[in-house]
């Protein structure tokens, strides 16, 4: 049974929460309180999905939701900072922006140069990154993705974070398909000089992509399955198989017409709200310290989604 918990609501309401009025505490300063950070928040379940969390653990944490103009993201870090806030979950738009406001970072974050997790060490905050390792731990749990093949679909953001992550859990040959032909070789090119795996660039057109039969990862990191779950991609399904774990980014539906096209066929499928799960309990584990429990996690995000 997935315990309910109010949505954030109001600025004030928070603030409130952060200082412990009306809370079953003696001191502000015994709280440990972390928030997301995000424009919009609203249809955002991170808030959610974190309180099931912390419940779930025991944890008498707090946790806030704050939107903001990107202009004031300064001023919000360094409020942040003053308020002694213990950990930081960064949504759009700030997932660059932020690392100038940050002491340190760790080394998947530099390498992808994207954050979506900042704990504060002391007084420092250090931005990580946990989004490819969400994913290699979702693969790893289907195979061993060491010695094997991928194909990442989305030169972007999120799309470079996986594909380093991949390449960095051994993948030994991959194939970064792109409609940005410049995102699509410079991703390529770090591939190659960072990890020394043979990365090939296809470009993303009305033609078909056939999938080399040796794949053994195939990731759509593009926003498509998110705005349009329905949309095709242009890839040749019959490529697809049981022996290939196939995933998805798009966390807001049950299936996007890719993991449909793969669950046919018998591909092992990551769904895009697993993948949201795991690098939020990834970050929990930054702060608190403990994994969650990614089941209960997962069904509150269901419950917030409507899915």
């Amino acid at each position: 049974m997935v315990r309910r918990f109010p949505r954030p609501t109001t600025l004030r309401g928070c603030v409130l929460a952060a200082l412990g009025i009306g809370l079953p505490v003696t001191s502000a300063t015994l709280i440990e309180k972390c928030c997301l950070v995000a424009n919009p928040v609203a249809g955002n379940p991170t808030h959610y999905l974190v309180e099931q969390a912390f419940a779930q653990k025991g944890l008498d944490w707090r946790f806030m939701s704050f939107e903001f103009e990107p202009e004031r993201l300064a001023d919000a870090m360094r409020g942040l900072r003053a308020l002694g806030f213990h950990g930081v979950k960064v949504g759009e738009p700030f997932h660059e922006s932020v690392i100038e406001h940050l002491d340190e970072l760790t080394e998947a974050a530099r390498r992808c140069g994207s954050v979506n997790c900042v704990t504060a060490n002391g007084e420092r905050f250090i931005g990580d990154n946990t989004e490819g390792a969400a994913l290699v731990e979702l693969v790893r749990q289907q195979i061993t993705p060491a010695g094997r093949r991928a194909m990442v679909i989305g030169a972007g953001r999120l799309g470079q974070a996986i594909a380093l992550a991949l390449a960095e859990a051994g993948i030994t040959a991959m194939s970064v398909v792109s409609r940005n032909a410049t995102t699509g070789q410079q991703l390529v090119e770090l591939l190659n000089q960072h990890h020394s795996i043979p990365a090939t660039y296809v470009p993303l057109g009305a033609s078909a992509i056939s999938i080399e039969p040796e794949t053994a990862v195939l990731v759509n990191a593009t926003a498509l399955g998110s705005e349009r779950p329905e949309a095709k991609l242009p890839i040749n399904v019959d490529s697809l198989g049981p022996k290939m774990v196939v995933a998805d980014v798009a966390y807001n539906t049950a299936r996007t017409w890719l993991t449909q096209q793969a669950a046919e066929r018998g591909s092992r499928i990551i769904d895009g709200l697993s993948l949201y799960v795991q690098q939020t309990a990834l970050a929990l584990r930054a702060w608190t310290g403990a994994m969650p429990d990614t089941v209960s996690m997962r069904e509150a995000a269901e419950e917030f989604l409507g899915i």
